[in-house]
């Protein structure tokens, strides 16, 4: 099936309260790569350990992260929050697109709650084809502005075929940027990105792949009442290999 999840996943080297270095959670959305033009195209989002295929009920997300909003912007700009609804393991939602081209289902959620001292934010973007729009390359640079993304190109990959990602962060090429490549099997790779902002791999083996950018910086400051050290953010993306 051809579906794009896009992760905000917790890197294991800066946990969370409550979670273990075996069971780094994600926040993800799910949706179909491809929508038809005028027809309601639904997307999903999920809280778990994608890697050990736990999904979390939504009672049990961490601190208020049922509160993150998620938006689709237009091929035209046009930018529209999506309703969630609660469907008790995981939320949902839909949007129906009425111009052909490529829209993008974004969302930035900082938590309520500090992780020891470190303040969190994660980022996403994935993009969505409508109508009769093709592409077959990476989509960064046309994607709505958030503090750190990592975008793939909205299509089904093929094994042993080269896959480009391309990350930004603040809108500019993210230098030097770790990125890890995560299959559900417990596969991991670290790359680092060029000074485009872009990295190459090639996918050896069929099936879904979980990619992630993060940054990790000293900074003070204070967060809802609590003083923090350091500033995490964190992006991913999903692609599924055939």
């Amino acid at each position: 099936m051809k579906t794009l999840f896009a992760f905000l996943l917790l890197a294991a080297t800066y946990l969370l309260p409550g979670l273990s270095a075996a069971s780094a959670h994600a926040v993800w959305i799910e949706s179909i790569t491809k929508a038809t033009k005028n027809k309601a195209h639904g997307v999903k989002i999920y809280y778990g350990d994608y890697p050990e295929g736990v999904i979390e009920p939504t009672q049990k997300w961490y601190s208020d992260l049922k509160t993150l909003e998620v938006w689709v912007v237009s091929p035209s700009g046009k930018k529209t929050q999506l309703p969630l609804t609660d469907a008790a393991t995981h939320l949902t939602a839909s949007f129906t697109p009425t111009e052909d081209g490529l829209y993008h289902l974004t969302t930035v959620h900082v938590t309520k709650e500090l992780g020891g001292t470190t303040k969190y934010e994660f980022s996403s973007v994935a993009p969505v084809l409508a109508g009769s729009a093709t592409t077959t390359t990476t989509t960064a640079a046309a994607a709505p502005q958030v503090p750190l993304s990592i975008v793939t190109a909205p299509k089904s990959h093929r094994v042993n075929t080269p896959v480009e990602v391309q990350v930004r962060k603040d809108g500019q090429p993210f230098q030097d940027g770790k990125v890890e490549l995560m299959s559900p099997e417990g596969w991991v790779k670290t790359m680092k990105t060029d000074a485009n902002g872009k990295l190459v791999f090639t996918p050896q083996l069929k099936g879904s792949y979980v990619l992630e950018a993060s940054d990790y910086q000293a900074q003070t400051g204070e967060w809802n009442q609590q003083n923090h050290t350091h500033f995490w953010q964190g992006a991913t993306t999903h692609i599924v290999v055939n």
